[in-house]
C-alpha cells in the first residue's frame, strides 16, 4: 500500500515553522513583543497597568489564535505550543508571570478544554500562585458533538469569544473575581459545531485522514481530528441548517431570543464560501424569529488548511445578555479580531433603487429602418449565429482550457440562448435598436471578460447607426469598425495580441477590400479572411487578454475569442450570402 503524499507547504522546516511563525507576527506587528525561548507574545508594557491581564493559548496551527488575538481589549498575552500540541508548564508559568510583572490586578488564564491544556496551564497556575502571583484559570469548552464527555465539551472557536469578553471587562476596569464569573457564566450560554470536506496534515505530513469526494465530516475538531459522523454532501443551505438544528436545540433557543454568532474557518475555505455561509445562517435564525445581533466571521481558531467551518451561538439571554454584547462591541486592537462598527446589527431590508438606472434615451426606435425582406433576413442570420455559438460550447471551452478558465463556450452559449429568446419576440427593425439590445443582453446574460467586450463592441456599433442615412454595406461596416476601436480603446488589446479582434481585423479589411464588387464574393471572402484571422492566433504570442498571464506553453491553439468570432461570423455572412 502506497504512503499518502507529504502536503506541500511554503515554510522552512517542519521543526522551525511555530518560531518563524511567532518572528513574523512581531515582525508584522512590531507593537507586540516575542519571548522567544518561551514561545510567549505580549503587548509592549514598561509600567504597572494596575488591572487585571489576560492570557491565552494552546497549540499552534490555529491561526490567528492565539498570538494573532494579542492586542489591547483582548489577550495581553499568548503562549504557544508546538502544532496541534500543549505548550509546557514552563512556558504558560513564563506567560503569567510576565504579564503579572505590568498588571498587577492579576491574571486570568483562558484554558482550553483539552487534556494536555488543562494539565500544563493548570499546573502553571499552581505553580503561578504558589509564588504569590495573583491568578485564576477558567476551562472552556462549547463544542455540541464532545459534550457528552464526562470533562464536557472540547473548546473550539468560541474561546475566541472569551478573549474578547474577558479582554474587554479587563479595560474596563472589572477585578480578577468578577471577570471569571461571567465569563463562566457565557460559557453556559454557547454551543458550536462544524463541519469538515477535507483533512489538514502536520508540517512534513501527509493528510491526517481521508475524505470522500461526496462526503464530509460533521463535528471535525481543530487539531486536525476527524468528525463523529461521516455525511453525503450537501447544499450550503442544507448543511447550515443541519448545523444550527443541533446548535439551537442543544441551547434550548427559543423565538424572540437573542444570539452573537461566530463562523470560523477552518483554514481552507474561501471568503465567498464563507459569505454563503453568513448569509445562510442568518436566513435560517431570522426564520426561528432568533434575533441575529451581530455575526464575526472569519480566521478565528483554525486547523491548519482544513477545508470546513464551525458555528458558534452565544445566547445573549436576559442576565448577561446586553452586557456580553457591550463587550464584543468594545474596541480591540487585536488584529485577528473580525468585529467592528460595521458588524454592529442595523434594521431595515436590502433594496435596489431601479430608478437610477431608468433612461428614456433608447426608448424610441432610433437609426434607419429595414424593410420586411431585410428584417427577416437580419433575423434568421442572428439567430443562426446564436444557434452556433450554442453548437460550439465543447469546441471553445477546449481552446479556452489551456489559457483560461475553459468557459467560453460556456459564456458563449448563454449568450447565444439570450439571443434566441430575444428573437423570438423582439421586433429588429431598427438595427441601432437591435444592436442596443444585444449589448445589453451581452452585458446581463453573459457577464465577466466576454459580456463587457460584446457589450462594448454593440453598444459602440449601435451607436454607429444612429448616425447612418441608410442601412447598407458601407454603413454596416462602419459600425464594425466603431466596435473595434470601441473594443480596443477599452479592453487595450490589437489586431496581433491574439484576441478575437485578430478574427475581426482580418475580416474587416477584407470586406472593405471588395465591398465595391460582388456582395456575394465580398461576403465570401470576409468568411475565408475570419477563419484565417482566427487561425492564425494559433501561432501568436498573447499579449492581452486572459492568456497573456500564463506561459506561452499553454496557448498553442487557436485563440477561443478569436475562434468564437469566426463562427458567428460565418453564420452571419454565410447566412446572408446564401439569399443572393
Amino acid at each position: 500500500m502506497s504512503r499518502k503524499p507529504i502536503t506541500k507547504k511554503i515554510i522552512n522546516t517542519a521543526e522551525s515553522c511555530v518560531d518563524d511563525n511567532l518572528r513574523g507576527v512581531v515582525a508584522t506587528y512590531p507593537q507586540l513583543q516575542l519571548h522567544p525561548k518561551h514561545r510567549v507574545v505580549t503587548v509592549r508594557s514598561t509600567v504597572d497597568s494596575k488591572r487585571v491581564a489576560v492570557l491565552g493559548g494552546g497549540g499552534s496551527g490555529h491561526e490567528p489564535f492565539a498570538g494573532g488575538l494579542v492586542g489591547s481589549g483582548m489577550l495581553d498575552g499568548a503562549v504557544a505550543g508546538g502544532v496541534f500540541a500543549s505548550p509546557p508548564t514552563g512556558h504558560v508559568l513564563y506567560g503569567i508571570a510576565q504579564l503579572y510583572k505590568y498588571n498587577s490586578g492579576g491574571v486570568i488564564v483562558i484554558i482550553g478544554n483539552y487534556t494536555g491544556d488543562r494539565l500544563n496551564f493548570g499546573k502553571a497556575i499552581e505553580k503561578a500562585k504558589i509564588a504569590g502571583i495573583k491568578v485564576e484559570g477558567l476551562i472552556v469548552g462549547e463544542d455540541v458533538a464532545s459534550s457528552h464527555n464526562k470533562t464536557g465539551g472540547r473548546s473550539m472557536c468560541g474561546e475566541v469569544f472569551f478573549y474578547k469578553l474577558c479582554g474587554a471587562m479587563a479595560n474596563k476596569g472589572y477585578d480578577l473575581d468578577t471577570i471569571r464569573r461571567i465569563a463562566a457564566e457565557a460559557n453556559k450560554s454557547m454551543a458550536t459545531l462544524g463541519v469538515c470536506l477535507s483533512a489538514c496534515s502536520l508540517p512534513g505530513q501527509p493528510p491526517l485522514f481521508e475524505i470522500a469526494d461526496d462526503e464530509m465530516e460533521l463535528g471535525a475538531g481543530v487539531h486536525g481530528e476527524a468528525g463523529i459522523k461521516k455525511m453525503k454532501m450537501g447544499t450550503a443551505k442544507e448543511t447550515v441548517v443541519m448545523i444550527l438544528e443541533q446548535v439551537v436545540a442543544h441551547l434550548k433557543l427559543k423565538s424572540g431570543d437573542r444570539v452573537a454568532v461566530m463562523i470560523d474557518n477552518l483554514g481552507g475555505t474561501s471568503f465567498m464560501e464563507m459569505n454563503i455561509i453568513s448569509a445562510e445562517t442568518k436566513s435560517y435564525l431570522d426564520c426561528k424569529k432568533i434575533t441575529v445581533e451581530r455575526i464575526f466571521s472569519g480566521h478565528l481558531k483554525t486547523s491548519l488548511e482544513m477545508h470546513g467551518f464551525q458555528i458558534c451561538l452565544l445566547h445573549l439571554n436576559k442576565e448577561h445578555g446586553d452586557l456580553w454584547l457591550e463587550l464584543l462591541d468594545a474596541p480591540t486592537a487585536a488584529v485577528g479580531w473580525t468585529g467592528g462598527e460595521a458588524s454592529v446589527r442595523r434594521e431595515g431590508g436590502h433594496i435596489d433603487d431601479d430608478t437610477l438606472l431608468q433612461s428614456d434615451a433608447r426608448k424610441a426606435a432610433a437609426g434607419p429602418a429595414l424593410s420586411p425582406k431585410h428584417q427577416e433576413l437580419f433575423r434568421v442570420s442572428l439567430a443562426k449565429a446564436a444557434e452556433d455559438l450554442v453548437r460550439s460550447e465543447k469546441l471553445l471551452n477546449r481552446l479556452d482550457s489551456g489559457c483560461g478558465d475553459g468557459d467560453c463556450g460556456i459564456t458563449l452559449k448563454k449568450f447565444g440562448l439570450a439571443i434566441l429568446s430575444y428573437l423570438s419576440a423582439a421586433s429588429v427593425q431598427n438595427p441601432s435598436d437591435v444592436l442596443w439590445d444585444l449589448s445589453e443582453i451581452a452585458e446581463t446574460d453573459m457577464g465577466g471578460t466576454s459580456g463587457g467586450i460584446y457589450s462594448l463592441g454593440l453598444s459602440a456599433a449601435s451607436q454607429a447607426f444612429t448616425k447612418a442615412k441608410t442601412v447598407d454595406a458601407s454603413s454596416w461596416l462602419q459600425a464594425w469598425e466603431a466596435a473595434m476601436r470601441a473594443i480596443t480603446k477599452y479592453g487595450g488589446a490589437e489586431p496581433g495580441d491574439r484576441t478575437m479582434l485578430d478574427t475581426l481585423y482580418t475580416a474587416a479589411a477584407a470586406f472593405k477590400q471588395h465591398l465595391g464588387k460582388d456582395l456575394k464574393h465580398a461576403l465570401v471572402q470576409t468568411d475565408k479572411a475570419a477563419d484565417k484571422g482566427a487561425k492564425a492566433t494559433a501561432n501568436m504570442v498573447a499579449r492581452a487578454g486572459r492568456a497573456s498571464y500564463v506561459a506561452s506553453g499553454y496557448t498553442q491553439d487557436e485563440d477561443a475569442g478569436a475562434r468564437a468570432a469566426a463562427v458567428w461570423l460565418h453564420a452571419i455572412l454565410t447566412s446572408i450570402a446564401d439569399t443572393l
